[in-house]
């Protein structure tokens, strides 16, 4: 894979009942993170994953687990996801009055601040400070916790948007693609500002093919641009 990309393996999107089996392939696979959804029920109308598997998996592999917390007032969890086992965790300032002091929080329990963005959310420069101290940010193109979503009509702008603001103010801060990544889409994610890739129903976890082969597939489709 080429240094400045990196590709991430959503964990809701895990064969659950074998997996051990789904480790296997994803340790022989190219992947570089694990990306945990938490999404709370009213951050949107589902609820995914939760503290006894995160701490369940965290022996089994030494890749860094990052927690998405796509929740209201993440900092009532904060603590008990970093003692399960997370490595980053991510929050949304949609759901947290300051996202600052949460990052000191997270950081003071050992583990790394990111920042994540709803897909209908543009940024604006209220947000740089945050951003500027984010490991990455997470730039959804769907709405979080379903899988299978096509992308939504307006995410490539609002991460063009988002890429834009960060360059134009001198913020490095990386852009994490999450919501139908696949080889179809990740050449005009690129262009739009993404350079990491998060993987699930549509791009990595495919029927009749192992993670390790769709991740080649998703990294070919990350040389197109390069290629040109």
């Amino acid at each position: 894979m080429e240094a400045q990309y990196t590709l991430g393996a959503s964990v809701s999107c895990f064969d659950l009942f074998n997996l051990e089996k789904q480790f296997e392939q994803i340790h022989e696979a190219p992947v570089d993170f694990l990306h945990y959804d938490v999404v709370d029920g009213n951050f949107n109308r589902c609820i995914i994953l939760g503290l006894p598997l995160l701490a369940a998996l965290r022996p089994h592999t030494r890749l860094p687990i990052d927690v998405h917390l796509a929740v209201y007032q993440p900092e009532r969890f904060i603590e008990q996801f970093a003692r399960a086992g997370a490595d980053i965790i991510s929050i949304h300032p949609e759901g947290t009055g300051n996202a600052a002091v949460v990052f000191e929080k997270i950081r003071k329990l050992n583990c790394t601040p990111a920042l994540a963005l709803r897909s209908e959310t543009s940024a604006d420069k209220s947000l740089l400070p945050v951003l500027e101290q984010a490991l990455f940010v997470t730039k959804l193109t769907v709405n979080p916790g379903f899988s299978g979503q096509k992308m939504q009509s307006r995410a490539l702008d609002r991460l063009k948007a988002l890429r834009k603001l960060m360059d134009d103010n001198g913020v490095h801060t990386p852009i994490a693609a999450d919501g139908n990544v696949n080889p179809s889409t990740i050449p005009a994610l690129i262009e739009a500002g993404a350079s990491m890739f998060i993987g699930g129903s549509s791009g990595l976890f495919l029927k009749g093919k192992t993670v390790k082969e769709s991740a080649a597939l998703m990294l070919e489709a990350v040389r197109i641009p390069e290629n040109k």
